[in-house]
């Protein structure tokens, strides 16, 4: 009878830390937008599937991308080191790479020039005109296929929409 009463219950709290995660995630993508705009800099969103981790990196001076390869095996995530085009941790996202709550996974990132990652490191620029590279990322429960959020990051706008369920490819997210 307990059994029957708990595991309900953990399930129904595993889906809000992934709600309340996804909504947090939001927020951060929106203030890294504005912060791109606002201080003329191109930040970037790091994702670690390995370690279930993520960061805000900024360049420290306007200059051309390098060709750093989405989906590279990830660096020590006590202290990543900056990629060779330029980019060190935005302290003020935190001084280290930030879990997600327990039982809240990176699913995967979508994105235009790599495709879909679910391994190594996935990298979302967001440039000082306002736009960002589309994007979709994907929140869900640990160990759970269907479902979950899917977060899409319009290119022109910036605009990050919450899907209540997985989308599979960038033209599932056109208005009817």
């Amino acid at each position: 009878m307990i059994t029957s009463i708990g595991i309900p219950a953990v399930g129904r709290l595993t889906y809000q830390r992934v709600a309340g995660t996804t909504r947090r995630f939001v927020g951060t993508l929106r203030s890294v937008r504005n912060d791109a705009i606002l201080l003329n800099r191109i930040y970037r969103l790091a994702i670690d599937f390995e370690n279930q981790t993520w960061w805000v990196e900024k360049q420290a001076k306007l200059e051309l991308l390098g060709s750093e390869s989405q989906g590279q095996a990830a660096v020590d995530p006590k202290k990543p080191a900056p990629p060779p085009s330029g980019f060190s941790i935005a302290d003020k996202y935190g001084k280290k790479p930030r879990e997600l709550p327990g039982g809240v996974v990176f699913d995967g990132v979508l994105t235009e020039r790599d495709g879909l990652l679910r391994s190594g490191l996935a990298y979302i620029h967001f440039f000082p005109s306002g736009y960002a590279e589309q994007s979709i990322v994907y929140l869900n429960k640990q160990g759970v296929e269907t479902g979950g959020y899917s977060l899409y990051i319009r290119p022109a706008n910036g605009k990050i929409e919450v899907f209540n369920r997985r989308v599979q490819n960038f033209e599932d997210t056109q208005v009817q």
